[in-house]
């Protein structure tokens, strides 16, 4: 803005700030657009008048009444006809300002000729006056909502005229001057007031506007926070459960539906462990970042929590795009991550999932997108996995199993069987290990594998292994005393506070003695929790329990275990008996963990003996006892006590059979 300009609307605008100054003079050109016509309406009027009540009729056409009246005509329906409402601010200010300066110009006029004409034509000074007068107070009056512009006319043509009265001889002229200014300053007073108040009103409603956009901006910060996750600048999970709320489109069995992948880093928490958490919100903003880049074009990339990812293509994609999009989500975790002068490696899983007509709610969406991811990190890490039927019925039977172990139907319907353990030198029978079998009437046979995992993520396993060593317990009562029971462990069941104490109270509560039982725990059951598990077993082993690990060779670290644990029996993993015969190796691998286990002051049991051969190199190799399918399967606790009474007990049952087949 010109510095003259910049002064001029400091005069006619008086503000502090730029933005009031805007919208006081946007406010006044709205008002003054309908108010201006007024203002040359009166000064025509009044002109005329005035010419005429001095002059007469006379008005020649070139006359500088006529042309000044020709002028106030055509600013009269300029503003009219061509002022209209305008966001334009520099044309605003620009059209104010030239019609303040007309103004000022038609006034100063005005006031001069009024001034002449007294000269000229005293006898009618009271009639110049008059209309002087009422030609400042109408111009006055349609300036009224710019108080400053206002000012001009009163100023420059009613003030003038009424003074120049007040130099007038007689009394009455002064009286009539003296109450014509003081009118015009009363109303010039008026001005000053309702200029104050045009500028508190102003000022007022920029504060309102001010506190409104306040609020709207805090209301969309707000927004803001709720929708995107503040880590990464990308969706958080409510901005990603809405949309999926609102877009998500269900598609036939064979694809077109809306596509949701999950994925999460792998490494992540090692990563963050060794390097701190600097470290580890580098690899998740790293990891973001590239998310983004590659499919926000098209999709919504959202962070679900932790180092857990998800995008969302609602309008679904081609089967080849979506294989593509899912390989690409896990070769992005693998590009190294730079963070202070160190590489950081992490890699991604991803599960994936379309809606189709089994997805019957947004929440199973999510749970399918979930099961792939899970599907696809128990495979191998760096994989992806699509959600498919298989795995759909597969669900389908786990959630049965589910809702029959929550309701307790599965405590009826799942039975004990028992597989006998025989003392390989004495060819008897010395433990029954107590197997739960469940044949369902809804789903057939359930294996315990699935089961037991399930009841341990329910957190019910203590109430199922419970109930199934209370049946085990109570059918062992009828055995010979030669025969003990031997019962596993669950690995959270073994964590629980005061295991022991529940375990010791199911066995007080039959009659039979500690002695004659024996509890096997697996090597997950103790990696679980070490310290806790050696204290538990120690209680176990003091109450006159018998301890046994079972599946010894399996894991990667059970010999430490050897030296800690108050271990009594040591039950070799049935693979290491498997293709002994086709293995030198093999078998100098079975006989040295023979050798350490009676090293440890345990009885060996060999597992998985299917054939006779197999039966005589565990015997050959020193082992204790046997167990497998030649020996005896699982059976009822009757069955089995009625074969193992039919087997001769003067000589080793085994001897006199050959070949594969079973005892009993």
């Amino acid at each position: 803005m010109p510095r003259s300009m910049h002064w001029v609307s400091n005069l006619l605008f008086p503000a502090k700030s730029a933005r009031e100054q805007r919208e006081q003079i946007i406010g006044i050109f709205d008002s003054l657009r309908k108010q201006i016509p007024l203002l040359y309406g009166v000064a025509l009027i009044n002109l005329i008048g005035l010419h005429v009540a001095t002059h007469g009729s006379e008005l020649r056409w070139f006359s500088p009444i006529t042309v000044l009246s020709i002028l106030l005509i055509w600013r009269m329906l300029y503003w009219i006809a061509l002022q209209k409402p305008s966001e334009d601010f520099t044309r605003i200010r620009r059209e104010l300002v030239k019609m303040v300066v007309f103004t000022a110009i038609l006034c100063a006029g005005f006031s001069v000729w009024s001034q002449s004409l007294i000269t000229v034509y005293p006898e009618e000074t009271m009639t110049i006056l008059l209309y002087s007068v009422l030609a400042a107070l109408g111009a006055a009056y349609g300036l009224s909502s710019f108080p400053r512009a206002a000012l001009i006319p009163l100023l420059l043509l009613g003030l003038p005229v009424a003074v120049r009265l007040s130099w007038l001889g007689r009394a009455s002229d002064r009286g009539i001057a003296v109450s014509l200014i003081l009118v015009l300053l009363l109303f010039i007073w008026q001005l000053h007031v309702h200029n104050t108040a045009l500028l508190g009103l102003v000022r007022g409603q920029l504060a309102i506007t001010r506190e409104r956009n306040r609020a709207v901006k805090a209301e969309l910060e707000a927004i803001k926070r709720a929708e995107e996750d503040v880590l990464s600048g990308l969706a958080n999970r409510g901005k990603l459960v809405r949309e999926i709320e609102e877009n998500l489109v269900r598609g036939p069995a064979t694809g077109g539906g809306s596509v949701l992948a999950i994925c999460d880093l792998d490494g992540f928490k090692s990563a963050n462990d060794a390097f701190g958490h600097a470290a580890g919100d580098e690899i998740l903003r790293e990891y973001a970042r590239r998310l983004s880049k590659a499919f926000s074009d098209n999709a919504l990339v959202a962070r679900l929590g932790g180092d857990e990812f998800s995008i969302f293509w609602k309008d679904g994609l081609p089967r080849l795009k979506l294989e593509r999009a899912a390989s690409q989500i896990c070769e992005l975790a693998n590009q190294p991550i730079d963070w202070d002068g160190k590489e950081l490696l992490v890699g991604a899983s991803c599960g994936v999932t379309e809606a189709g007509p089994f997805t019957w709610s947004n929440q199973e969406f999510f749970r399918q997108a979930d099961a792939a991811l899970y599907k696809a990190k128990a495979s191998s890490r760096g994989r992806w996995y699509l959600y498919d039927q298989p795995q759909f019925q597969a669900d389908q039977r786990r959630a049965k199993i589910e809702k029959s172990i929550l309701s307790g139907e599965a405590l009826h319907e799942i039975d004990i069987h028992f597989q006998p353990i025989f003392d390989l030198e004495k060819g008897i029978p010395v433990f029954a290990e107590a197997l739960a079998r469940w044949n369902s009437t809804e789903l057939g046979v359930v294996l315990p594998d699935e089961f037991i995992r399930i009841s341990e993520k329910l957190g019910v396993i203590d109430q199922l292994n419970e109930h199934l060593l209370e049946k085990a317990l109570a059918s062992a009562e009828e055995w010979p005393e030669s025969l003990s029971l031997s019962f596993n462990l669950s690995a959270l069941q073994l964590s629980r506070p005061l295991a022991t104490e529940r375990l010791y109270k199911l066995v007080l509560g039959s009659t039979l003695p500690p002695q004659r039982v024996q509890f096997e725990v697996t090597e997950t059951a103790i990696l679980s929790d070490l310290d806790h598990a050696e204290q538990e077993l120690a209680k176990l082993s003091e109450l006159g329990f018998t301890i046994a690990l079972d599946d010894f060779g399996s894991g990667y670290a059970s010999v430490a275990y050897l030296r800690q644990l108050p271990f009594d029996t040591i039950k070799l993993d049935g693979t290491l008996i498997d293709n002994v015969f086709d293995s030198e190796r093999s078998r100098q691998i079975l006989l040295g963990l023979v050798d350490l286990c009676h090293a440890a002051g345990a009885r060996c049991v060999a597992e998985h003996i299917e054939t006779y051969e197999q039966l005589s190199l565990a015997q050959a190799m020193g082992c204790d006892y046997g167990q497998g399918f030649f020996l005896g399967k699982p059976t009822s606790s009757d069955r089995m006590l009625k074969m193992l009474n039919s087997i001769p007990g003067s000589t080793p049952a085994w001897l006199r059979y050959s070949g594969s087949k079973t005892i009993f």
